[in-house]
């Protein structure tokens, strides 16, 4: 095992800051289409036996909504069976804190995950570095509201602590980086697809949790010095941050998403949204060798990919 990473249920202190770092699942959330009888039962055996109260109303569309020990709820009778999973899990902050690695790793398994959050404690930076990290844009992200200023989060410094917030709960993935607790924490938090692919993360053994959830966080957000090369890949990890990822390998998840327009799909929105725009660019006197050059020098990899499915397809309908 590296030397370097840290360690579920192990504390191991990063290098010059003189504190301990501690990683840990803190929220759950999935589906599964037992029937509840079985996923109370499965639960209570997990858990070495559960009692359950009924509460007055349901969640997440689901009518019925049943609570155990620190927040642990299992919801049913969905509101569109035809669709909807027909049960759902969650185990809030409390109750993961409460049942441990273990149990949690086993709840998962009944699971399709739709949400995840897993958290470092004791990570060596301050939640300041790490807003200026941001208003600096010294990162290379996948989370699209990750520049915007204002998605950073209110400063609420005293008591509350302060607090940094990349992404929303809208996507598919958030970093928040807070020290209300005292310790600065950094809480991966993930979301559909990105839940389910932790899911796997989850099987493997406790002791190995940490290091894959680092690279899976890698795969969201990076903090690099962007004065050091045009391109973020070619940028070096800003010193505090590659202390803290302790040379994890990034891994992307292959999101679903919309399928790359045809060159029908494409041809039609030029004419419809773009043909008029460009007629009134050309009266007014730009060249069109212009803006098809421009074009030309913005092309990128998966660019040039979809131009030669085109260009595949026209030859496949000409013969």
């Amino acid at each position: 095992m590296d030397d370097r990473e840290e360690v579920v249920g192990r504390r191991t202190p990063p290098a010059d800051r003189g504190v301990q770092m501690s990683a840990a699942v803190h929220w759950l959330r999935g589906t599964c289409d037992l029937d509840e009888e079985s996923v109370l039962a499965a639960l209570s055996e997990i858990c070495g036996g559960l009692s359950f109260e009924v509460l007055p109303s349901g969640r997440y569309q689901y009518g019925r909504r049943v609570r155990s020990v620190e927040g642990l709820t299992v919801l049913s009778e969905p509101f569109d069976p035809e669709t909807m999973p027909a049960v759902c899990v969650e185990v809030p902050g409390a109750a993961c804190e409460f049942l441990g690695a273990e149990k949690l790793r086993a709840i998962a398994g009944l699971l399709k995950l739709t949400r995840v959050d897993f958290a470092w404690d004791g990570v060596p930076f301050t939640v300041g570095e790490m807003r200026s990290w941001v208003e600096a844009r010294h990162m290379r992200t996948r989370l699209s509201k990750a520049t915007a200023h204002e998605a950073l989060g209110a400063r609420r410094p005293g008591r509350d602590g302060d607090s940094v917030t990349l992404g929303s709960r809208e996507g598919s993935a958030q970093l928040c980086v807070y020290d209300r607790r005292g310790p600065v924490r950094a809480e991966l938090r993930l979301y559909g697809d990105r839940a389910a692919h932790a899911g796997s993360v989850l099987a493997l053994p406790v002791s190995e949790w940490s290091r894959a959830f680092l690279g899976l966080l890698r795969g969201v957000v990076d903090f690099v010095d962007r004065s050091q090369a045009v391109r973020g890949e070619d940028c070096p990890l800003l010193p505090s941050w590659a202390q803290f990822v302790a040379g994890a390998a990034r891994v992307v998840v292959k999101l679903a998403g919309a399928a790359a327009p045809s060159l029908e799909r494409a041809r039609e929105w030029v004419m419809t949204q773009v043909s008029k725009t460009l007629h009134m660019l050309t009266v007014a006197g730009v060249r069109m060798e212009e803006v098809l050059e421009r074009g030309r020098t913005r092309m990128r990899r998966s660019d040039e990919l979809r131009l030669s499915a085109w260009l595949g397809a026209r030859a496949v309908t000409a013969s």
